[in-house]
């Protein structure tokens, strides 16, 4: 009878615990949060400091569109709307703006004097004088057959876009051109046209009218000066002369010089390189994160998907997350590059797994959730962390801590500042207090 009652008790304990066990089940269900619909619109105020929201020759629309990573900001300036994908672009098309603006104040002022209107035709008198004397015009002319046949050969047979044509190699004037993109602190092979004809256009008369840089900049003051260079990579400025004195080309030769230098195969690299989504100066940019991630394994992983990039959007996330690696790396904690789950994280020394992405804003989805349990199921990810330029929302957070994720956000690891004041202690190490809003459509 005594053994009855103890199994009996037993029993009950069992049956009480299972309970138990189920309605905390049940609870930690229903606290799963629910998936968001995405698109979201989420108010670009939150998002962006107040100053940038509107300034010279621009706006900023209130509402920004999420596709679940990524914000789309719509701007008004006087060429019309544009749009910028991801806030580091916004800060990006946001200096474009302001060069522009300087650019064109240079125009106006007469800083070139008649040689705005000669320099239209400069290319020509240059193509002129390399037929009648070849020899006597070696400042602004070829300088044999070895420069032909590398950069200005290249130029004429190349299907690189960003090549700078054969006329404009030839005279000199493209080097001039990059030299007062880097100077107004934005990449000379941006895509944006307004701003692309205007510096082939000042480019043009500088070279004509022999006016140097230094002194056009110099001549454009007060509220048509584009001010403050704002810093838009973390390593622009120990790379500013490679960019300047290097035509496409040339750059392509140190690019692959580096990757081949660091182990990388060829059948990785020439993809990379012929990958002309990337501009010369963002695969440059890639190149050099990668080169300061001294000791680490796995770089081939990385350039193989970065080769990959299918349009633009893509290959400035890839230079992006390529630098965020490099910070990483060198500020907080050397690691390897593996794939997970079909994508490049970091592991560190301790072994646990990173993800650092330059992601806007995080939204809680199926297909994030599914990607987290990939990733989770993998031997590597143990220990795991997920380190977000911009800011989880507060679903993605929660689903992801619950799942055993430390999640940091605005770590300010690409350009050394967040786009937006930290509200939580640690530099951009946890969460804000205030989370994003979301607009009604």
């Amino acid at each position: 009878m005594g053994s009855l009652k103890k199994a009996l008790r037993i029993s009950l304990c069992i049956t009480v615990a299972v309970t138990v066990f189920g309605w905390q089940s049940m609870a930690t269900a229903k606290k799963t949060p629910e998936y968001q619909p995405v698109p979201l619109r989420l108010n670009a105020a939150q998002i962006i400091l107040d100053q940038q929201m509107v300034g010279n020759s621009y706006s900023i629309d209130s509402v920004a569109v999420n596709d679940g990573y990524s914000n789309t900001y719509t701007l008004k300036t006087d060429v019309g709307n544009v749009q910028a994908t991801s806030d580091y672009q916004l800060t990006r098309k946001i200096q474009e703006i302001r060069a522009l603006r300087t650019l064109e104040e240079m125009s106006r002022a007469g800083v070139f004097g008649d040689a705005m209107k000669e320099g239209v035709l400069a290319p020509i008198y240059g193509a002129k004088a390399l037929v009648t004397s070849p020899i006597e015009t070696t400042t602004g002319a070829v300088k044999g057959i070895g420069r032909w046949m590398g950069n200005i050969g290249r130029a004429v047979a190349s299907d690189d876009p960003h090549q700078e044509g054969a006329l404009s190699a030839a005279v000199g004037w493209a080097g001039t051109k990059r030299a007062f993109a880097l100077e107004l602190g934005v990449d000379p092979y941006t895509d944006w046209e307004p701003l692309q004809k205007a510096l082939s256009s000042v480019a043009r008369a500088a070279f004509a009218g022999g006016i140097t840089v230094g002194a056009a900049m110099g001549a454009v003051t007060g509220d048509g000066a584009v001010g403050t260079v704002t810093s838009v990579t973390s390593l622009s400025g120990e790379l500013n002369d490679i960019l300047r004195d290097n035509p496409p080309e040339m750059l392509t030769r140190i690019n692959r010089e580096k990757l081949l230098g660091m182990g990388i195969s060829e059948t990785v690299v020439d993809p990379f390189l012929l990958n002309y989504n990337y501009t010369p100066m963002e695969k440059l940019l890639l190149i050099e994160a990668l080169s300061r991630m001294d000791g680490a394994k796995g770089k081939e992983l990385f350039i193989a998907e970065a080769a990959a990039a299918p349009d633009k959007v893509l290959a400035r996330y890839q230079q992006q997350k390529a630098e965020m690696m490099a910070n990483y790396h060198t500020r907080v904690e050397a690691s390897d590059i593996v794939r997970v789950a079909g994508y490049t994280f970091l592991i560190n020394r301790k072994g646990v797994l990173v993800g650092v992405f330059p992601i806007d804003y995080l939204a809680w989805s199926a297909e994030v959730s599914t990607i987290a349990g990939e990733i989770e199921r993998t031997p590597e990810a143990k220990k795991r962390e997920l380190w977000l330029e911009g800011s989880a929302s507060p679903q993605s957070r929660k689903a992801l801590v619950d799942r055993g994720w430390m999640v940091k956000e605005r770590v300010a690891m690409l350009t050394g500042k967040s786009l937006q004041d930290q509200t939580a202690s640690g530099a951009g190490m946890g969460a804000t207090t205030t989370a994003i809003g979301i607009v009604a459509p």
